[in-house]
């Protein structure tokens, strides 16, 4: 018999930073049902995820099969190793599988209808990528599996399989003459007999049992895990929207013993990330998952592992995960994940939030155990206006919940994707680079374009970009180094939305200067020239030589909230300016002396606590700064420790002693050295500052010490 040789790559752009940083589960389950399943074959099989690998695989190794992840991430980058491998060998049979495309992925059906071509559009599609021999628009595992039958079954010979002009199950592809789109049968999901607690799926052996996923088990990459597959919500934005399959499941004891595996592997590994992630939609949607939580606590008793699970939360039943939370001693990633607060945006996009009152109850559950509440609202909805999305952040905020605000992908294979609701809705579409995902390979520049939402019927491309910079501030001061001005606001009986509105208001004047409006102007400039008409617009543009290096150098393409909240660092005293000036005189009324006083305090305190102009000089020299003495008419820093205590305890005169650490600005420096070693340029400056922001705000601060003096 044939030794088959297959690879099953999961490519990740990694010229700058990749964009997933998961251990590859989803084609550890393909190889492994596979193998399983063709037991009496020689099949030789081999995973990849890194590109460089995956070009020499292709090279030197010769796989007659090659089987790739298609996600709106990776998509381009595949089509590249698809058409690779057909010119090293035109017998390669290459298989794509994925929601990035127009069908989906779960559909029953790939038809044209009255008003949506999906059928027209799936055409096209594999038109377009003349490499890709079918694409699996069912689930992975059952469908390769066809594919490799057929293949053996033909004699190893692609061209054979294509020229008997039949569809394989649970496959799109072009016909001989490729004019028309063949359409395999639909295959169910593997376990779909039964209810959820079926644990159908095990079925599937584990990769991670097998030793398959061993290669990628070295501590660089966060082990995932699925516990289910499916979602019951039909949310139109996003691409499994679409299925309306049944969820089915792994039983507890498989992952409790894959668990125990892994944690075995890499607890002690040094410098290795101790952080997992589970990849179900909802994990915690279901009793089985508190279950499962009683299996996880074990592992983490013998290996103190893992340190944190990051998980998508449930849209609802968010006290199962709030109880999983607690068997799993504070571990788990709890988020909110409202998208819109408004009802009636909700009800178009087929969404139904908990209630108010069960969001402010959540919201004090995650707070109690310590954690930041956050959620995302995704703007421009269908329905949604400027003055709903401004109320449903208010409420956030108000509420002290951390609240990120993301523009609308038009994912091909989500509803929000199609024409019928571009149409209904309004919906006007940009282009623009996903950050990250760009390279050049052998000669080939290869960029990941999405298409955005900018407007709707209901909310304009001006009102977008308004609620979009406004989101630019609000996570700006979401920052912890902002977090002794929260509490002194929230004491002060300031709202935090409130401020951060007005704040905008202010430098949106065009008679306003300083860092903190440069830096608003640039993200606003930036949210807007990032945009192109067409894909094939943002393609020609990055091509161009000199706007590639640019995109090298991270000084276009990145991810503009990130870029510019890292950069406003250097603004920090600016920044501090505007937002005592704001207090002071348009949010306080009647400022009295004792606020002045308190606000004076908390403004020289803190514009003297932090080493930033001493580590991003270089030209300074750490030899000349003296150590001084501050003076303060209201002790703060105290205050800020003891918040909880009333102002009045802390009015007195007091002096610290401010020293600078000589010792930790060299260490800065180096370090910014290093990182600027592998990146440069604007890039460079924004991974280096915000490598120092994820410790706390705590790493930038100067030694001080407060002096009594005694008669």
């Amino acid at each position: 018999m044939k030794k088959i040789k297959v690879l099953l790559a999961d490519p990740r752009h990694s010229t700058v930073g990749t964009h997933s940083g998961y251990v590859p589960i989803n084609i550890g389950y393909i190889g492994a049902f596979l193998q399983n399943e063709l037991k009496e074959f020689n099949i030789d099989l081999r995973l990849e995820v890194d590109t460089e690998e995956i070009f020499k695989l292709l090279d030197s190794w010769k796989p007659d099969v090659v089987g790739m992840s298609n996600y709106v991430w990776n998509a381009s980058l595949s089509n590249l190793f698809c058409n690779r491998a057909k010119n090293i060998n035109k017998n390669t049979l290459c298989i794509l599988g994925g929601p990035e495309f127009p069908a989906g992925t779960g559909a029953r059906r790939i038809e044209n209808t009255s008003i949506e071509p999906t059928y027209d559009k799936s055409l096209k599609y594999l038109i377009d990528r003349p490499s890709v021999d079918y694409f699996a628009y069912c689930d992975g595992e059952v469908v390769f599996l066809e594919i490799i039958k057929s293949f053996i079954k033909n004699n190893f010979l692609v061209k054979k399989m294509k020229n008997n002009n039949v569809p394989i199950k649970g496959c799109a592809s072009l016909s001989k003459n490729n004019d028309k789109l063949l359409i395999g049968e639909y295959i169910p999901r593997i376990g779909m007999e039964g209810s959820i607690k079926s644990e159908g799926r095990d079925v599937i052996p584990s990769p991670y049992l097998s030793g398959m996923l061993d290669k990628f088990l070295d501590g660089s990459l966060m082990p995932a895990f699925e516990t289910a597959r499916g979602c019951p919500f039909l949310c139109t934005f996003c691409d499994q929207g679409i299925d309306e399959t049944k969820i089915t499941a792994f039983s507890s004891k498989r992952l409790a013993e894959e668990m125990m595996y892994v944690g075995k592997k890499v607890y002690n590994i040094e410098k290795g990330t101790k952080t997992i992630g589970i990849f179900d939609s909802n994990w915690g949607l279901f009793e089985k998952d508190v279950q499962l939580a009683d299996e996880i606590a074990k592992v983490m008793n013998k290996y103190d592992w893992p340190k944190y699970i990051f998980c998508s939360t449930p849209k609802n039943k968010k006290e199962n995960l709030l109880k999983i939370d607690d068997k799993l001693k504070n571990r788990v990633s709890i988020g909110l994940a409202m998208q819109s607060m408004n009802s009636d945006v909700l009800t178009k996009i087929k969404r139904k939030n908990i209630g108010y009152l069960q969001q402010i109850e959540t919201i004090k559950a995650i707070q109690k155990r310590g954690k930041q509440a956050n959620t995302e609202l995704i703007i421009p909805m269908p329905g949604e206006t400027e003055q709903t999305y401004f109320e449903g952040l208010k409420f956030l905020m108000d509420n002290n919940v951390m609240t990120g605000t993301y523009t609308l992908m038009m994912l091909c294979g989500a509803e929000l994707g199609r024409d019928e609701a571009i149409k209904k809705f309004g919906m006007i579409s940009k282009f623009r680079i996903l950050p990250k995902q760009f390279g050049n390979y052998y000669g080939n520049k290869v960029f990941e374009i999405e298409q955005v939402c900018v407007g709707t019927d209901t909310m304009n491309y001006e009102s977008y970009l308004r609620c979009r910079n406004m989101s630019f501030i609000v996570r700006l001061f979401a920052q912890q180094i902002f977090s002794p001005i929260h509490k002194l606001t929230e004491k002060l009986g300031i709202s935090w939305f409130n401020l951060t509105k007005e704040i905008t208001n202010t430098i949106q004047d065009k008679n306003f200067k300083g860092k903190l409006k440069d830096l608003y102007d640039g993200f606003c400039t930036e949210s807007h020239e990032e945009l192109f008409d067409s894909e094939e617009e943002a393609n020609n543009f990055y091509s161009n030589e000199k706007n590639y290096q640019s995109l090298v150098q991270g000084d276009i393409g990145e991810n503009l909230s990130e870029k510019y909240t890292a950069k406003a660092i250097l603004a920090f005293d600016d920044i501090l300016t505007t937002i005592f000036y704001i207090i002071k005189n348009k949010l306080i009324k009647d400022l009295n002396k004792d606020s002045e006083l308190i606000i004076n305090s908390a403004e020289k305190w803190l514009k003297n606590l932090y080493l930033i102009d001493e580590i991003f000089d270089d030209k300074k020299e750490f030899e000349k700064l003296k150590n001084y003495e501050l003076k303060i008419d209201f002790d703060f820093p105290n205050w800020v420790e003891k918040n909880h205590l009333p102002f009045d305890q802390f009015k007195s005169k007091c002096t610290y002693k401010v020293d600078y650490d000589i010792k930790k600005m060299n260490n800065f420096r180096n370090e910014k050295k290093t990182i600027f070693s592998d990146y440069k340029g604007s890039r460079g400056l924004a991974r280096f500052i915000r490598a120092q922001m994820q410790k706390g705000p705590a790493v930038f601060e100067k030694q001080f010490q407060k002096i009594y003096y005694f008669i």
